[in-house]
């Protein structure tokens, strides 16, 4: 992808004309009863696109241009997810996985700005009936800044369930 941002700046009245772009590739292999699922993507002001991510513009130094010493700069990112997804029976089912968002950040940004984004569960799953799906997941992320020393984990452990309705109009599906 590519896209076109703009910045405007008030005090001068000059507008910053920005290219961001991003890369994707993924792929699904399937073998016996697993099914592998692989994604990776790169690019630079593309942030927006990602869960995590809180900006896809980042300020850098300008020296060339004393009216202008900063200027924003499409922020460079990476991030890769695999996951495996495993059928035990007809009715039993896994998927276990991680993903990681990295973004290489600037001089200029702040110590708290976000730099890399972890995320990683596993689930069981039942379908005991058609149309009725339940079961549980462990869920942990972190998230770490750029340079403070701060990091945070959190843990989720999520029950869900789901009924697909077969509802049909004057016998029509």
């Amino acid at each position: 992808m590519v896209r076109s941002i703009k910045i405007d700046n008030l005090t001068t009245n000059n507008t910053q004309s920005i290219v961001g772009w991003g890369f994707n590739v993924s792929s699904n292999v399937a073998f016996h009863k697993d099914v592998l699922r692989l994604q990776y993507v790169v690019g630079a002001g593309i942030q927006n696109y990602m869960n995590d991510a809180p900006v896809d513009v980042v300020p850098e130094f300008n020296l060339s241009n004393p009216a202008m010493p900063i200027k924003g700069k499409a922020a460079q990112m990476q991030s890769f997810v695999t996951y495996l997804d495993h059928n035990w029976s007809d009715k039993w089912s896994t998927s276990v996985g991680y993903s990681s968002l990295w973004i290489t950040n600037t001089s200029l940004q702040t110590p708290d700005a976000f730099h890399l984004g972890q995320y990683a569960t596993i689930n069981l799953l039942c379908a005991p009936f058609k149309n009725f799906l339940t079961g549980g997941e462990f869920q942990y992320g972190r998230r770490s800044n750029m340079s403070n020393g701060y990091h945070a984990n959190d843990y989720k452990l999520q029950f869900s369930f789901k009924y697909s309705w077969d509802f049909r109009v004057l016998g029509k599906s």
